[in-house]
């Protein structure tokens, strides 16, 4: 059956791809981090890289840190649960992974956020928030700076058309809170009969907490399959050879 147990697997088989991917790519970085629990998102104006390793919610907003700590006492109290959003970047991975129809580095992203346990929608860069804008506030539009091109937005999640632009990869995925709460909860028997359930045991309020390296595993995977992929077809041109 589906559990989050399996997850463990998945972080053990991001930790071989993430010592793979420190070989071939020395500068790439991958950070996932909690943006919002519950109605109670960061503040992007208060950003912090280092504080996400500083709290228990892997947030880069200490102030948020804070109130959802608070929240968190109070739903254990009450014996309910919380969903969250996970935000999961990647710095430094070159341009050009990934293909333009049958093997696209987004989609393949997105399959693999979504078969994480509890995860109910995927969005890659400004993802639904795309649908509110126009053609012209969308576009990441290119100038030339003393390195070369550089972009002077983010908002396709550094994949154009399936491929990699050479800016930071970013996913966010969002997670359901846990249906096992000690509330109890109407169903049905097998054999039709209306009851009421109530779940015993230890349940986290917030299972976002625990996706968090859960995405980091499967972005490091995804990018590896992809960086090898590159490496078989241009000979190890984009990148250092381990």
């Amino acid at each position: 059956r589906s559990s989050a147990r399996e997850t463990a697997a998945r972080v053990a088989a991001g930790g071989v791809a993430r010592a793979a991917l420190a070989r071939l790519v020395p500068d790439l970085r991958i950070t996932g981090y909690m943006v919002q629990m519950g109605p109670h998102a960061i503040d992007r104006a208060r950003f912090d890289w280092e504080e996400i390793a500083r709290n228990p919610f892997w947030a880069p907003d200490a102030e948020a840190a804070g109130a959802w700590a608070e929240r968190l006492d109070e739903l254990r109290k009450t014996g309910n649960s919380v969903g969250a959003v996970v935000e999961v970047t990647a710095r430094g991975v070159p341009a050009g992974l990934g293909a333009p129809v049958y093997a696209k580095l987004d989609a393949e992203l997105a399959g693999a956020m979504m078969s994480i346990n509890a995860v109910k929608g995927v969005e890659i860069g400004a993802g639904m928030d795309a649908a509110t804008l126009t053609g012209a506030d969308n576009a990441d539009e290119i100038r030339m700076g003393n390195d070369g091109p550089r972009y002077l937005s983010n908002r396709a999640g550094g994949v154009l058309g399936g491929i990699t632009t050479g800016q930071d990869v970013v996913v966010r995925f969002a997670v359901k809170p846990t249906s096992s709460i000690l509330q109890p909860r109407r169903s049905i028997t097998r054999t039709g009969e209306e009851v009421e359930i109530v779940t015993r045991g230890r349940h986290d309020p917030c299972v976002g907490i625990r996706a968090v390296p859960v995405g980091e595993a499967m972005m490091a995977c995804v990018l590896l399959d992809h960086l090898l992929l590159d490496r078989a077809q241009t000979g190890g041109a984009r990148g250092p050879v381990g």
